[in-house]
């Protein structure tokens, strides 16, 4: 990939970062990064979602009041999904649909690990954020996919 291309996932990938933390500020309980993870999956298979999936799960992991391995089992449940999904082929709804199955399985994990890590939050609040998660995840993933750059489009398998 040409040097250009490379300072401009750099600049994108950060931008989305910055989005996605100050997103989740205004809206808690809800990933805003899982979804690029997805997108990262289908567009730039290889080192640069793997680089991607660490600092996010670091970001999760410290942003967050649940036990360390939380990020971890969130995004391991969504890299999981996806590639069940990727059969279906990668940008296809069916592939969009595992993921946000993925998002519902993370969900629901989020209320064990609620309880796993003797948290006195609601019930009623961890289900609503759940539910937004698997509303806002498609959208997310919508938005971001559109204005991801061409340049940086490949079209390679998932991993």
């Amino acid at each position: 990939m040409p040097l250009a291309c490379n300072f401009l996932a750099l600049f994108w990938w950060a931008a989305y970062t910055v989005v996605a933390v100050w997103a989740q500020k205004v809206i808690p309980g809800v990933d805003f990064l899982a979804p690029g993870l997805v997108l990262s999956m289908q567009e730039e298979a290889g080192y640069r979602t793997v680089w991607l999936a660490v600092l996010w799960i670091l970001l999760q992991e410290g942003m967050g009041n649940l036990p360390f391995g939380y990020g971890i089992a969130w995004y391991g449940l969504l890299v999981i999904f996806y590639i069940v999904g990727a059969g279906f082929r990668g940008r296809s709804f069916c592939s969009c649909a595992c993921s946000v199955s993925a998002r519902c399985a993370a969900s629901a994990a989020h209320i064990w690990f609620v309880g796993l890590g003797q948290l006195a939050a609601p019930q009623p609040a961890v289900l609503v954020e759940g539910a937004l998660q698997a509303l806002l995840f498609p959208l997310v993933w919508a938005v971001a996919d559109w204005l991801f750059p061409t340049k940086l489009r490949q079209d390679v398998t998932p991993f």
